[in-house]
């Protein structure tokens, strides 16, 4: 029996999404990598819920079935399967799909702020959490809300359903017990212990399934929340760069450089160099300058190239401490970008 009795303490996405999370796990669906305990039980625990849900999804359809000759309880019991139909889809899509989700959370889970930005990432992570924190309990008041008021409606009115009757072809009312949802039974769930198994456990599908169906899409909500902040976050922190980027000079070093790589096992380059070996069959020169051409080098140097000791080692002036932040706030950018182009 595989245990983790003291799970880890999560940081970034996963530590805004734990409400979320939690619920998800004690509700039975299948999202157990994020909390502790035996994964043995938790497995058992949310197939006992996953059996207990689509069993009833079975006697529903069995009910549309039996009643099928009348075109109102047809449409009906239609039109309350497709509404049960997605919520079995959603759990069964997490069960066999959980480790994509895993992986997902995983890669948005690296909380890598450098320090320059660290101010703004902490603005916009704080909007994100309130957004998301705020849809959880909206949405979770709202399911328990549809939930009670579903149950509710049940003891109103008569208690029937629509019947053929065969002998002058005419719609007949034939009484049914009082449950939620229209559905077969093996058993008679008209009266005693049965109608109250029968009302339990209704009410109980009737709440599982739609706070299983509404955790699914609270959690991908939450996730697009949490992305579009981080956009705006690194919008907030380029803009000011491509302003400093657009007011300064542009450099563009040698194009030979820039096209020159090194195979794994050789170190001979890839490309002729121009500037020792001249080439004689095609003159490339008014296409492309070996001096000054694009914008950076393949394999740069740790530091930024020198010219000729000009204004500190740089055109445009920059101090190593500049330099510095412009190098940091690139690889700030690669970094937070990874998981977006993955």
């Amino acid at each position: 029996m595989q245990a983790n009795l003291q799970p880890t303490k999560y940081t970034g996405l996963v530590a805004d999404l734990m409400p979320n999370i939690k619920l998800m796990k004690y509700s039975g669906l299948f999202m157990h990598a994020f909390t502790g305990g035996s994964a043995l039980l938790k497995n058992v625990y949310s197939s006992i819920h996953l059996v207990l849900i689509v069993l009833q999804f079975i006697f529903i359809l069995v009910n549309m079935a039996l009643n099928a000759d009348e075109v109102n309880e047809l449409s009906g019991n239609t039109i309350t399967a497709l509404f049960f139909t997605h919520c079995i889809t959603k759990f069964v899509y997490l069960a066999v799909n959980q480790k994509n989700f895993y992986r997902t959370l995983n890669i948005w889970n690296q909380p890598n702020s450098h320090p320059l930005f660290a101010e703004s990432d902490a603005r916009y992570h704080s909007i994100a959490l309130a957004k998301m924190r705020k849809l959880f309990f909206l949405v979770m008041l709202t399911t328990v809300a549809s939930a009670v008021a579903w149950i509710t409606i049940t003891f109103f009115g008569e208690s029937v359903k629509f019947a053929t009757d065969k002998e002058t072809n005419s719609t007949i009312t034939v009484p049914i017990p009082r449950l939620p949802i229209k559905s077969f039974y093996p058993w008679d769930a008209s009266s005693g212990m049965f109608y109250m198994i029968s009302f339990g456990y209704q009410a109980y599908y009737l709440l599982f399934s739609m706070v299983h169906s509404n955790l699914c899409d609270v959690l991908f909500c939450s996730w697009l929340i949490f992305a579009c902040e981080q956009l705006q976050h690194l919008k907030g922190i380029m803009k000011p760069l491509m302003e400093l980027s657009a007011s300064l000079d542009t450099y563009r070093p040698n194009s030979a450089a820039l096209f020159r790589s090194l195979s794994a096992n050789s170190k001979s380059e890839l490309i002729q160099n121009e500037e020792k070996e001249p080439v004689n069959d095609l003159d490339m020169s008014g296409i492309y300058s070996t001096k000054a051409d694009w914008g950076a080098q393949f394999r740069a140097p740790s530091t930024l190239q020198t010219f000729n000791g000009i204004n500190g080692g740089n055109p445009n002036g920059l101090t190593k401490k500049q330099e510095m932040m412009v190098r940091s706030a690139i690889k700030y950018w690669v970094e937070r970008h990874k998981h977006v182009v993955r």
